[in-house]
């Protein structure tokens, strides 16, 4: 049987350019590709930290396991660190706190990546935004010439110490080398939470430990 044909003489099945119809197959592979994106790009913004809400991806797993312990002291006053931060419903960030004794914990799945006292004052920032001092909020920053909003001037200076000596570091100080804790030291502020030696990607701790981070603001001169 002949084809009819078209007003312009071409038959009718061919009048549109011979455009695809839209299957019920094509239909699922572009759902399929849609999914595989998306879930592409969950992935992605979930190991990079950026649904978390903190700068730095969320651990997964953990090789290197070291416990700093920072003191901060503004105008003689200590200032509490406090407990939980990096630390959320959906994401434990490579460092952050148990407790409010001043030890960090920095937990990575390895060795390789240094982790900075600058980096944990920014989880430490995007965790809780401000820390009281003396009763009033104060921001949380960290750098050679401020400390939570204390800046240095002509009569003050923020001071870094490092196992008691003075540091030039500030906030790119690595804190992979400066663990604090061992199987020795079993009372605060290690315990409750710190107790043990370091694990170092299942060699032993090169760096020893007892080691000590201290900020201070204070008068200079």
């Amino acid at each position: 049987m002949t084809k009819r044909a078209g007003r312009w003489g071409i038959p009718r099945n061919r009048r549109r350019g011979g455009r695809k119809r839209l299957t019920l197959g094509r239909v699922l592979l572009i759902v399929i590709i849609a999914t595989v994106v998306g879930l592409g790009s969950l992935v992605y913004y979930a190991e990079s930290g950026a649904s978390s809400g903190f700068p730095l991806p969320c651990a997964t797993s953990v090789s290197m396991h070291v416990h700093p312990y920072l003191q901060i002291i503004i105008n003689g006053q200590n200032v509490t660190i406090p407990a939980d931060v990096g630390i959320s419903s959906s994401c434990l960030e490579p460092i952050h706190t148990h407790d409010a004794s001043g030890i960090l914990h920095l937990e990575t799945p390895g060795t390789s990546t240094n982790y900075t006292l600058g980096q944990f004052f920014q989880i430490w920032s995007a965790t809780d935004h401000t820390v009281a001092v003396d009763g009033q909020a104060r921001p949380i920053v960290f750098n050679s010439t401020d400390i939570l909003g204390f800046k240095a001037d002509a009569t003050h200076k923020v001071v870094l110490l490092v196992d008691g000596k003075p540091s030039s570091e500030y906030a790119s100080l690595v804190l992979n080398t400066l663990d604090y804790c061992s199987a020795a030291t079993t009372g605060p502020p290690c315990s409750p939470t710190a107790v043990g030696d370091p694990a170092y990607g299942g060699q032993p701790y090169p760096y020893g430990t007892g080691h000590t981070i201290v900020i201070e603001y204070e008068a200079s001169g």
